[in-house]
């Protein structure tokens, strides 16, 4: 787990589905001189040890009790993807436990029953059962994808993807048409009853090539009391792979209108 100054306020940072802390790996350095940075892999992730049952309400509890049990005062949550839905959640929720959130391309659309899970995460199933190793997973990926050009991605996606418990893509899979499951990945997620609660500052970082919409913005920004927004030029979602530079300078900036 990441450290810093243990006298600055805390900074948690949350991943996003199928990554790990070290997402944040190569930000983290410009963020310790002044604060102390908390990082963490949900169950079924990273280091973290397997679980009975994976979904989005588990990874909410146990970001509730991290922060409650490690960190005991409140944080600023800067949550990439899944991770800026848990950060919304908590805001909304437990303002108690935040005092200003940073959401990473995060979607601001209720969730709805799709495919897009199966087709999303069907495929890398196979690819894990029949490879053991990194090597063998940055192959078989590089070989299904097509995209023999983005090396450093592809290595860097392959190492999360060997830490991580198949079971828990399974029931990505299983549980994507069930908002009501308690193992969904989107269950109790709801910005449409998430934003107006939320009273703390938050900004948005929006990848252009994302999955985050100018209108799902705007919206957001007009439900937010203290909201700012930065879109980044040119990046995908799995923006904190890319250039670091612009994501750092806008939390940076962020954060120093916060103490």
């Amino acid at each position: 787990m990441p450290g810093g100054s243990v006298n600055g306020p805390p900074l948690l940072l949350l991943h996003g589905t199928l990554n790990r802390w070290q997402a944040y790996l190569r930000h983290i350095p410009w963020f310790t001189p002044r604060w102390h940075v908390y990082a963490l892999d949900y169950r079924g992730h990273g280091a973290s040890g397997r679980a009975a049952s994976y979904g989005y309400p588990q990874y909410y509890r146990d970001t509730v009790s991290f922060i409650e049990d490690v960190i005991g005062e409140p944080a600023v949550v800067f949550g990439h993807s899944l991770g800026g839905r848990l950060a919304l959640k908590l805001a909304a929720e437990r303002p108690d436990l935040v005092n200003a959130i940073i959401l990473g391309d995060s979607s601001l659309n209720d969730p709805v029953p799709s495919t897009r899970m199966g087709e999303m995460f069907g495929r890398i199933i196979p690819v894990l059962e029949e490879n053991k190793d990194v090597k063998g997973i940055y192959e078989a990926l590089r070989e299904k994808s097509g995209d023999k050009n983005d090396i450093t991605y592809a290595m860097i996606r392959a190492k999360n993807l060997s830490m991580v418990d198949v079971k828990l893509i399974r029931g990505l899979i299983k549980y994507a048409g069930d908002l009501g499951s308690p193992y969904g990945h989107f269950t109790g997620y709801k910005p449409s009853e998430h934003l107006p609660k939320v009273n703390c500052p938050v900004l948005i970082l929006q990848a252009e090539n994302g999955m985050l919409k100018d209108e799902d913005v705007d919206r957001a920004l007009r439900a937010l009391p203290e909201a700012y927004h930065v879109k980044l030029m040119g990046m995908p979602h799995e923006f904190l792979a890319r250039d670091t530079e612009p994501v750092v300078d806008a939390v940076s900036a962020f954060l120093e209108t916060l103490f």
